[in-house]
């Protein structure tokens, strides 16, 4: 196990002018982009320039080995395991608060940072990647003393909760923050984003479409999740701009026994740490205890 003390924070919005910034000139510089350079801007997040903070107390940080490469993991508490994923361009210090508050119920938590983000290694993470490293966490995590007891995704993270293999997440509690959807329509979004000329735009956008279909389109959320619906709880904040709150809306409609907590005003990141969230993964994983305040206890300290 290596230790280390200190870990990215949320990239600020410096990040993504640069990223930008290296778009517009790269495409007047070398307008013939590929296909590859442009993947490598959106499946590598620019996070590696992230303002680093101390790690909190209570959380040890360690590496876990997979085949492709070696993740940040971090993980506190004791008892059965609660598994955080974080989605694209996050990081596993997004869940801090809600793992600290969980060791005070008698949980372990454990989050890692998927290659390419925070302190794993840094190589290209596509969506297929990211649940080949879910299955090799949860696998490891469930053969441990304690046990996988639960899984908690934000925005992408969900998608790959869902296609994780059956046999690590069958009968396992999911709650689902802030899920994708529809995974074509998120990629486009931060393709557009990058700030490329139009036309490298279309060309990738039409590319992507095919892709999309062949690799992909069948590891949508939606799919996916209906084999688990009555074991997940959603939460989606009204006010989502990069996740499309009808999305969790009509899914639940369709699968009543999934459960679905709106919240307002917290957007697709703050709403992790929202209260309304804390207290609903509390009782998802039968714990009903409420001394301890999330807020003021945890939250802000």
């Amino acid at each position: 196990m290596e230790k280390s003390s200190s870990l990215p924070h949320k990239p600020k919005s410096l990040a993504s002018l640069l990223s930008k910034s290296k778009a517009r000139l790269m495409g007047k510089l070398a307008p013939g982009w590929t296909n590859s350079q442009i993947d490598s801007m959106l499946f590598f997040p620019q996070t590696a320039d992230s303002k680093l903070v101390r790690l909190p107390r209570g959380i040890e940080q360690f590496i876990i080995k997979t085949n492709e490469g070696k993740l940040q993991a971090y993980q506190t508490g004791r008892g059965p395991t609660v598994v955080f994923v974080h989605g694209w361009g996050g990081g596993a210090y997004q869940f801090f608060p809600l793992m600290r508050g969980l060791a005070r119920c008698g949980f372990s938590s454990l989050a890692f940072d998927h290659l390419g983000h925070g302190l794993s290694d840094k190589k290209p993470s596509p969506l297929w990647q990211s649940i080949r490293t879910c299955n090799t966490v949860f696998n490891q995590v469930q053969k441990s003393s304690e046990g996988l007891c639960a899984a908690v995704g934000h925005s992408t993270g969900c998608i790959e909760i869902a296609n994780a293999l059956p046999s690590l997440v069958k009968d396992l509690p999911l709650f689902l923050i802030a899920p994708i959807f529809n995974y074509k329509l998120f990629i486009l979004k931060k393709l557009v984003n990058l700030g490329l000329p139009a036309n490298v735009v279309k060309q990738y956008a039409n590319s992507f479409s095919k892709t999309y279909r062949g690799e992909y389109q069948k590891l949508e959320l939606a799919d996916k999740l209906a084999a688990y619906g009555d074991v997940t709880v959603i939460a989606h904040d009204e006010s989502d701009k990069e996740s499309a709150v009808a999305d969790s809306i009509n899914f639940c409609n369709r699968h009543p026994l999934t459960r679905l907590l709106l919240t307002k005003d917290t957007d697709h990141v703050r709403i992790i740490n929202s209260e309304s969230v804390w207290q609903e993964l509390k009782t998802h994983l039968n714990y009903d205890d409420t001394t301890i305040n999330f807020t003021a206890e945890i939250l802000n300290k």
